[in-house]
């Protein structure tokens, strides 16, 4: 995974699992977008030890996914509950009126509520 926006992903799912220090850092790093040097001014702590700190994090939520595959599983859950209201709502625009159209109401709905669940 790449970027700033997998990492704030892989957070999510496994930043309770890291060392608070390690936690910490890489969210502020990558979560709050502050700098080594920013963050290093306000933990007291060296650049260097800041670094450190986010690149064993990363290796290590990056480890997480790799064996358990939770952020994987999910961003494929999500596109495929899109492509399912997707599906529903060009039925019911084909449907027009009728019972069709409703039981695709319905089916947007499901997929709306299964999308908060997920």
């Amino acid at each position: 995974m790449e970027g700033k926006l997998d990492i704030n992903l892989l957070l999510d799912f496994y930043g309770p699992l890291l060392d608070e220090r390690h936690r910490q850092t890489t969210e502020m790093y990558f979560g709050d977008d502050m700098t080594l040097s920013e963050i290093a001014a306000e933990l007291g702590i060296s650049r260097q030890a800041v670094q450190q700190s986010v690149a064993r994090a990363r290796a290590e939520l990056e480890s997480f996914e790799k064996k358990l595959g939770l952020c994987g599983r999910f961003m494929e859950a999500e596109k495929k509950i899109g492509e399912v209201k997707r599906l529903a709502g060009e039925i019911k625009k084909a449907a027009g009126e009728g019972p069709v159209a409703e039981m695709c109401e319905r089916l947007e709905a499901a997929a709306d509520d299964l999308g908060e669940t997920v």
